[in-house]
């Protein structure tokens, strides 16, 4: 009965099965190098994929309005979907049209916000609230005896709230005289509003 005892014992007993010099380590060390082998394995993967991602596949988001920068121009933000990784993501930015109002625009300036790109595009059609005009054309006589300047004022109208009013002024086109301007000579803000100022060359003052 003892020797019985005895194999039994003998027969449930775990052996090794490498040497004891070569016993593998289950401890800790071992999962956090495991761990750490994948991290780096995956991470130079993603950067060499987002690095050669083609251009066509690169796109726009996040698109804003600003606001009006200038006569009948207003600023969009977008961002753009470039991973940090990419070492080339300003010039993408760059070189990546987006749409607005049905046509492709290309950014005037590109911004790098802690790895994420956002492209500033200036739209200059179909933004009705960013077109200022002219209205109330006044004759001033001449500017000053021997001038020969004669004084032309009109007020702006339908100016955005907070914009730069000098800007707009000197931006919005007027036609008087049978002629055409690209601005007023200079602008006068005032409780009644924004007048352009115009010196047109008048012999006769």
């Amino acid at each position: 009965m003892i020797q019985l005892l005895i194999l039994i014992f003998r027969y449930n007993e775990v052996d090794p099965l490498l040497p004891a010099g070569r016993r593998r380590n289950n401890g800790p060390g071992c999962c956090f190098f495991t761990i750490l082998g994948a991290v780096l394995i995956f991470g130079v993967f993603a950067v060499v994929f987002f690095s050669f991602m083609p251009l066509n596949e690169m796109a726009w988001t996040n698109i804003e309005p600003h606001s009006c920068t200038t006569y009948a121009t207003k600023e969009y933000v977008a961002e753009l979907n470039a991973t940090r990784w990419n070492r080339h993501r300003m010039e993408i930015c760059m070189a990546t049209p987006v749409f607005i109002h049905g046509r492709p625009h290309w950014p005037s300036r590109c911004e790098d916000r802690s790895g994420t790109v956002f492209g500033h595009f200036a739209i200059n059609h179909d933004e009705p609230d960013c077109v200022t005009y002219w209205s109330g054309y006044k004759d001033m006589g001449c500017s000053a005896r021997g001038s020969k300047k004669r004084h032309i004022e009109q007020r702006l109208e339908n100016l955005p709230f907070l914009a730069d009013y000098k800007e707009f002024c000197g931006t919005t086109p007027a036609y008087f005289l049978d002629r055409k301007f690209s601005g007023a000579d200079s602008c006068v803000n005032n409780i009644w509003g924004v007048y352009g100022q115009w010196f047109i060359d008048d012999h006769s003052c």
